[in-house]
């Protein structure tokens, strides 16, 4: 049996006869033979991985959309190589370099940074190989580089309608130290605010150093509790994700505020964590799904050399709607009255 048989079995398998393949593959399952998969890329131009790029391994929300991702490229035949990059643009960068070294045949990048666009940096790569970046920032526009974009202020502005008809007037805003998308979101919330003649009032915005790992949570849990006990938090709050969302219930919980009676919360991302727990979470829904499903399709086509169909896609958020968030009523002196 001559080895360019072998090779057309394992690679170009319609091209062999039933019989003869049948022979070959019960003598490569003897032997447990696994082909050289560098080797494989070197001749056919394809090394069948994909880099994929995401801030926090540790948040619900990218693993969601990952595991979405990692079945489309699977269903295709091809591999996914994951890594998270703290939200560092240098990380970003260096990620994405390596998984050129390493022959990738195409990249995502989830929650791409605005630092490695502006500069030229995606323009530059994505010349090399199939990009696909998934943003919040409506400035980022490219030919060439397929895009889903996630209209997060359009998320912001339907919390804040919600908990308006629902009479809060002042709204916490709690954030992570650095990051684009929530940087947007609370540009969105003080337009809000700004459009309603109300003062901005930087003591309604509560920072915690890490907004994306599970360090959040109680990094959130220590700076609600703070705000509650020298009481200057008003009757509602919004986390910028879910991580955030559940360290503020379980601050308002410990100082023995109900919720929502005494406090309105709402999260963002409409993660596992949303529904977790006692208390289940009014939260934005990203619509993970659709993000991880827009991301695989758009890099398999450009993959495929198809030019026909979108180059982008747009995914608006909607909120989904539980327990954690009520009616203002009394709950402002409530909250400012509570103990910790």
């Amino acid at each position: 049996m001559s080895t360019a048989t072998v090779s057309r079995v394992l690679n170009n398998p319609n091209l062999v006869k039933p019989e003869t393949r049948e022979r070959v593959l019960a003598v490569v399952g003897r032997h447990e033979y696994v082909p050289n998969s560098l080797a494989r890329g070197l001749m056919t131009k394809q090394s069948k991985t994909i880099g994929v790029l995401i801030i926090s391994i540790s948040n619900s929300y990218y693993m969601e959309i990952t595991e979405i991702i990692q079945r489309r490229l699977r269903e295709a035949g091809f591999m996914m190589l994951l890594a998270a990059t703290d939200d560092s643009a240098d990380l970003e960068r260096r990620y994405i370099r390596e998984f050129a070294s390493r022959r990738a045949d195409g990249i995502i990048v989830i929650d791409a940074s605005d630092e490695n666009f502006s500069d030229g940096f995606f323009a530059k790569e994505s010349a090399k190989r199939p990009f696909v970046l998934v943003h919040s920032n409506p400035a980022i526009s490219a030919s060439g580089i397929g895009q889903v974009f996630v209209d997060q202020r359009l998320g912001m502005r339907r919390v804040m309608e919600y908990l308006e008809g629902l009479g809060h007037r002042d709204v916490a805003f709690l954030r992570g130290e650095k990051g684009f998308s929530f940087d947007i979101k609370e540009a969105a919330w003080a337009e809000w605010r700004a459009e309603r003649s109300r003062e901005v009032r930087p003591d309604l915005v509560l920072r915690v150093a890490d907004g994306n790992s599970e360090d959040a949570i109680p990094l959130a849990d220590a700076a609600v509790g703070a705000a509650i006990r020298e009481g200057r938090l008003p009757s509602a709050i919004f986390a910028c994700n879910d991580l955030m969302a559940r360290g503020a219930v379980n601050a308002a919980t410990r100082a023995g505020l109900r919720i929502p009676e005494d406090l309105s919360v709402v999260g963002h991302d409409n993660t596992i964590l949303a529904v977790s727990g006692r208390v289940q979470l009014t939260s934005v829904d990203l619509k993970m799904r659709d993000i991880g499903a827009e991301s695989a399709r758009l890099l398999l086509a450009a993959l495929s050399g198809s030019s026909a169909g979108r180059r982008s896609a747009r995914i608006e958020p909607e909120l989904a709607v539980r327990d954690s968030a009520g009616p203002a009523a009394a709950a402002d002196s409530r909250v400012r009255g509570g103990s910790a």
